[in-house]
């Protein structure tokens, strides 16, 4: 009739026993029993996965907020940092958990296949169980010392409001960038632990899925990840632990690196796939499942795996470590613990396997062109992020830099007969004007001669040296566009002779003034009579724009101001054709070698997107910009209409060209520069219909 108190107060105590000073590894390994129909029947043990003992210690560190592991499928991620993790934290130091699955579908087979067996199967699990019938449910689950474990899906319902001490984002790559508008999953789930300081934290794990946003990268480490969203961009916001073991013959340890880079007999893709349609595989993968030791060269089978499993080490990003195991100090700091292992490493796989699914995907792309199972095996199987088989190809023929030549820098080559040059406006605290100024020759080939910066003013600074230059706020600022680069002048293989720039065009797009103080600029320069030397740019918004139109704009009705307005897409488009084309001819456009790799990285900052539009990855971008405006400067002055054999006076041979001068006559009309003079000039030999200015003045870069 009357029940007993001892079974609610002896529930109560649960709540009131301290925490157990055990790592996470020891304390799965004391109560999550493992029970696999035809599989493993045990306590968890980290033999066969030695690699997850430190990422798993790490869960229970005060120093981090967060524990990222990237890995490939069957490395043991899931049991180590999930299962034993929940094991832990409900024996040894409860806390709510909220646990995020993909979808809402796997968050109940999660439940139901890996919880509850957990619970049923681990008696210590089991014991500290609620045993009220609705403190057990498919989603939640509530122990008799007061911890509430929640299996949720990503929505903002799931990841908001509630706080909870540990949160663990499994399969993360598979989720959406973006939870019902309210920012990224790990965010919103790091957002959750805060209230617990130190004691909180927030686990994600992932093999890597999202597409690779920059396909030129070149990692400054040997341990970052491309940029991607997704896991891997967490993984670089860490300390960038990779796995790495010593060598069986030399002693010497390396990088376990994702992919297929230990591999080093497996010939190169494209032999591979002129021969794989008809290749035994499996004879193939066994052939090649040896890897190869940086250091000494010394192939290493199979037979070494648990070996050298048993004896890796997980080193931070800059740090190392000698033969003999001892680590250094060095390395990246961070609130974040990251790793990062490849399916080379991954336990429950074996190098045959590996490569056999790889070579399955290929030969499947090879004979239907779909991509899908290669994706796939390079996801989940290596634990790498996959690259697009086209834009392999881009990257292996968008780099001009192989094709860069020895010709010298301010000198207009011999085959040239015009030069232009393009000016990009920059605004901000370092404003600047960046000139790029390309020679042209017949059917629109093209040398690029220069490439500068303009960062000071012809206005006094406080300090009496030039003012920093501000285009967007100082009308007069424009004026060194017309002093430095309308009236520059270049040298020619002509001794003694110089060549004017035949159009300069200019960018009028930036901050809040710029576009107006560019029409004031033209109008100073009509009245100077230079509008034949100068032109106006704007890129089209639209895709579909033409590639180059005349418009004129200015304020109100007065519409005065020429203004070309270009299709960027359709113009890069042009321009990286003509950076591929490694001979001479229609449309190439040539590099010099004195360029630096600061230009290169410029050049890669857009990627094509199918679309056909050109999408901004990095900052700088200048290089491929400028580019594009020298091309739609060419195609102002009708270059695809010249006559080559009867072209117009500026583009004639350097010997009759209109716009030569020589180096004397530049001189002299140096000094006459800023003076309005008339517009013939028989000194100079300059023509009425070009519109020659004697005071414009000449200037050699």
């Amino acid at each position: 009739m009357f029940g007993s108190a001892l079974p609610i107060v002896r529930a109560a105590a649960e709540a009131f026993r301290p925490p157990r000073r055990v790592s996470v590894p020891d304390g799965a390994g004391e109560t999550l029993k493992i029970i696999q129909p035809g599989g493993y029947t045990g306590f968890w043990s980290a033999k066969e996965t030695p690699y997850m003992v430190e990422p798993m210690t790490m869960l229970a560190s005060r120093g981090h907020e967060a524990v990222v592991f990237v890995g490939p499928a069957r490395s043991g991620k899931t049991m180590g940092l999930l299962d034993a993790w929940v094991s832990y934290a409900v024996t040894c130091d409860p806390g709510d958990m909220l646990i995020v699955q993909m979808t809402q579908d796997k968050a109940r087979d999660y439940s139901k296949t890996r919880i509850d067996r957990a619970i049923r199967n681990s008696p210590k699990i089991a014991e500290l169980k609620s045993s009220r019938a609705h403190d057990d449910n498919t989603h939640d689950k509530l122990f008799k010392h007061g911890m509430w474990l929640k299996i949720g899906w990503p929505s903002a319902s799931q990841l908001a409001s509630s706080d909870y001490r540990y949160v663990a984002l499994t399969d993360y790559d598979r989720m959406p960038d973006d939870i019902d508008g309210e920012g990224a999953a790990f965010q919103l789930g790091l957002k959750r632990t805060t209230t617990f300081l130190s004691r909180g934290m927030c686990m994600v794990e992932s093999s890597p899925g999202k597409p690779i946003t920059d396909p030129n990268f070149r990692p400054s480490t040997l341990h970052e990840a491309p940029p991607a969203h997704g896991i891997l961009g967490i993984y670089n916001r860490g300390d960038r632990r990779r796995f790495y073991w010593p060598c069986p013959h030399c002693k010497e340890y390396f990088q376990a690196t994702p992919g297929l880079d230990l591999f080093a007999s497996i010939p190169e893709e494209t032999e591979l796939l002129r021969t794989i349609r008809s290749a035994d595989l499996a004879a193939l993968a066994r052939e090649h499942a040896v890897i190869y030791c940086p250091h000494c060269g010394a192939g290493i089978d199979a037979t070494h795996k648990q070996s050298l499993l048993e004896h890796g080490e997980w080193l931070r990003d800059g740090q190392t470590i000698t033969k003999t195991g001892i680590k250094s100090d060095t390395g990246i700091e961070s609130s974040i613990a990251s790793y990062w292992i490849g399916g080379v490493a991954a336990a429950y796989q074996s190098w045959y396997s590996l490569l056999l699914r790889y070579f399955q995907g290929l030969r499947d792309f090879a004979s239907s062109g779909s991509e899908l199972a290669l994706q796939v095996t390079v996801n989940t199987d290596q634990g790498a992020p996959y690259l697009p088989r086209a834009l392999l190809a881009d990257m292996a023929a968008n780099d001009p830099a192989d094709n860069a030549e020895d010709f010298p820098r301010y000198i207009v080559p011999a085959q040239a007969r015009f030069v232009t040059a393009a000016v990009d406006v920059q605004g901000g605290q370092n404003a600047r004007f960046v000139v790029q100024v390309h020679a042209h020759g017949p059917e629109q080939e093209q040398w690029l001669i220069d490439r500068y910066e303009i960062k000071t003013s012809q206005r006094e600074g406080a300090d009496g040296e030039p003012a920093p230059l501000d285009p967007a706020s100082y009308p007069e600022d424009w004026d060194c566009i017309t002093s430095k680069v309308v009236n520059a002048t270049y040298r020619t293989s002509v001794e003694g002779q110089e060549l004017r720039v035949r159009l300069t065009i200019v960018d009028t797009g930036g901050e809040d003034g710029v576009t107006d103080n560019a029409y004031e600029w033209w109008r100073r320069c009509a009245r100077k009579r230079l509008t034949s030397r100068i032109a106006l740019y704007k890129g089209a918004s639209s895709r579909t724009a033409p590639l180059i139109k005349e418009s004129k704009v200015g304020k109100g009705a007065k519409a005065d101001v020429p203004l070309l307005v270009c299709n960027p897409n359709l113009l890069k488009d042009a321009v990286t054709n003509a950076a591929r084309r490694a001979d001479d001819g229609t449309s190439r456009l040539h590099f010099p070698q004195w360029l630096g790799a600061w230009f290169w990285d410029e050049w890669q900052a857009e990627l094509r997107q199918q679309n056909g539009t050109w999408k901004k990855i990095r900052a700088r971008n200048e290089a491929i910009d400028l580019a594009a405006m020298n091309r739609a400067a060419g195609l102002q002055l009708g270059v695809r209409r010249i006559n080559w054999d009867k072209p117009p006076s500026w583009a004639r041979p350097l010997e009759q060209n209109s716009y030569r001068v020589s180096r004397v006559e530049r001189k002299n009309s140096e000094k006459l520069e800023g003076r309005e003079c008339p517009k013939t000039s028989a000194t100079t030999g300059f023509k009425n219909k070009e519109g020659f200015v004697k005071s414009s003045g000449f200037k050699r870069i």
